[in-house]
């Protein structure tokens, strides 16, 4: 693909000798006699695809070369433009304001020819390797957003009817998050709900974190009970990474809730206490058991609570606490003292209060489910 260079010079003999040497080595060239002319061709939107490489004369009438490269510096597009300077000054200063001014390089006059060369092709280098790194970072972009569609697509709707009412925030650190939630209706009268946070953030977690939800449904239908989720995500985990360097695991939350017998079994592997709230008090559903994929043989136990008209879990992933503090017991303290004092509007006071005021470095996830 042939290139094409602007250069900029108000003496027409040295444009001339610039265009027949460029002309010579097949570059396309596009001659101005002036900083301000090269400035209205480059604010053309089509401009920073027409030129490859900017030779730009230091000393001209109106704007000076240094002042023109300082205002292509700040044009949209032309960040990484190769622009060589070219000066008959050879002050050690002169040639440090052009630099300083982000030109790519600095030659003087008379021009060596096989110097300016080796210098155009080496910008050129770079340029080339500058569109190329932007394509990638273009692709990458598609590809990160096509995922935060699909990670977004597989977000369980709300659940409301005259026994439950399951709703969440998720509030993802980047593009992609390390955090989901999923509900169930395995019967009229119960529910499955979970909540995991896989360790780590950015693609990998977020693969993790799909691969898992994708098997939630079909492993959810065939065995409800906690105990036995756990252990078959377990499986999957430590199948997944078996014989390899690499080690990843999650902590998580699920709850069988049976509307009819009034009860809740839970596991709770590693992940932070669920926040359960009723007319009687405040209680926590503490850890029983380590997390998913960390060994082979979890052994993980189920506790049960009694379901109280009213009743509200606040399940959530560590990204919460740490909006209240960095230390844990501090973070879960706040944490209920906040949700007693909002109660079911406590997600919104997350959401239009609480993250608006910080910078979240971690996914947030927060699930509530109410009994009626």
């Amino acid at each position: 693909m042939t290139m094409a260079i602007m250069i900029v010079d108000d003496e027409p003999v040295n444009t001339m000798v610039l265009e027949q040497l460029l002309h010579q080595h097949d570059y396309e060239t596009v001659v101005v006699s002036s900083g301000e002319d090269a400035l209205e061709l480059l604010m053309d939107p089509q401009a920073p695809s027409l030129y490859d490489l900017v030779l730009l004369d230091v000393e001209m009438p109106g704007i000076s070369g240094i002042e023109t490269c300082k205002r292509i510096r700040h044009m949209a597009g032309y960040e990484e433009l190769p622009v060589i300077m070219v000066s008959g000054r050879t002050e050690e200063k002169q040639i440090a304001e052009g630099l300083d001014a982000e030109a790519s390089d600095y030659t003087t006059k008379p021009i060596k020819i096989t110097e300016l060369l080796a210098r155009i092709r080496s910008a050129l280098r770079y340029k080339a390797a500058v569109d190329e790194r932007k394509k990638y970072e273009a692709r990458l972009q598609y590809d990160l957003d096509l995922a935060q569609k699909i990670q977004q697509s597989a977000l369980t709707p709300p659940i409301q009817n005259a026994e439950i009412d399951m709703r969440a925030l998720y509030l993802p650190s980047k593009k992609l998050a390390g955090d989901m939630y999923a509900w169930f209706q395995v019967a009229p009268d119960r529910y499955g709900v979970i909540i995991f946070d896989v360790m780590g953030h950015g693609v990998s977690s977020a693969l993790i974190t799909m691969g898992i939800r994708s098997i939630l449904p079909g492993l959810v239908g065939n065995v409800q009970y906690p105990v036995d989720v756990m252990t078959e995500l377990n499986r999957q985990m430590t199948f997944l990474f078996s014989g390899d360097d690499m080690q990843s695991y999650f902590t998580a939350v699920y709850c069988y809730i049976d509307t009819t017998n009034g009860r809740i079994e839970y596991v709770n592997a590693g992940h932070p206490p669920v926040i359960v709230t009723s007319p009687a008090g405040v209680c926590r559903l503490e850890t029983t058991g380590v997390p998913v994929g960390m060994f082979e043989e979890p052994n993980y136990e189920a506790k049960e609570i009694d379901i109280e008209p009213g009743m509200v879990m606040h399940m959530y992933t560590d990204g919460l606490m740490e909006c209240y503090s960095k230390d844990i017991d501090d973070g879960i303290r706040w944490l209920e003292k906040d949700i007693a004092t909002y109660g079911l509007g406590y997600a919104d006071h997350v959401a239009e209060r609480l993250v608006p005021k910080i910078e979240i470095d971690d996914d947030l996830c927060l699930v509530t489910v109410k009994l009626m």
